[in-house]
């Protein structure tokens, strides 16, 4: 019986630091909630497709945070973009406050392709979120 004591006192602590020693995956780290909505998976080339982008606390405040576009053909990034709903278009990250809409216009090029339409959301101190949604624009 004394033995089995002894040896939990040597366990308990080890096992405490090996868990305090497990890196914590990206999204647990990043500590709110985006969100994306779309109006479906096959937009029309040169209409607009207006998307939703949210970024809020898991209380369910208006989160600072900015976005970016990336789109992906067949695992790899093609082309990043910056949102622009109200200005000229933009060189960096968006910077907004809850949510903003942005209508995206997508090229006749891309008609046919299967893509993977990404918003990268990143607010400070709060890690960033990768948000993927599946498109094949058609004519």
């Amino acid at each position: 019986m004394r033995l089995d004591t002894a040896r939990r006192r040597i366990l308990i602590p080890a096992v405490v630091v090996l868990a305090l020693a497990v890196p914590v995956s990206t999204a647990e780290a990043a500590s709110f909630v985006a969100g994306l909505r779309a109006p479906g998976h096959h937009p029309t080339a040169g209409k607009a497709w207006t998307i939703k982008v949210t970024a809020r606390t898991r209380s369910g405040r208006p989160l600072r945070a900015t976005a970016y576009y990336q789109f992906l053909y067949g695992g790899q990034v093609v082309s990043t973009q910056y949102p622009s709903p109200h200005a000229p278009p933009r060189h960096s990250p968006y910077p907004f406050k809850g949510s903003f809409k942005d209508p995206i216009v997508w090229p006749a090029r891309a008609v046919g392709y299967r893509l993977v339409f990404r918003v990268v959301i990143h607010a400070k101190g709060r890690g960033t979120k990768k948000l993927s949604y599946s498109v094949r624009v058609r004519r």
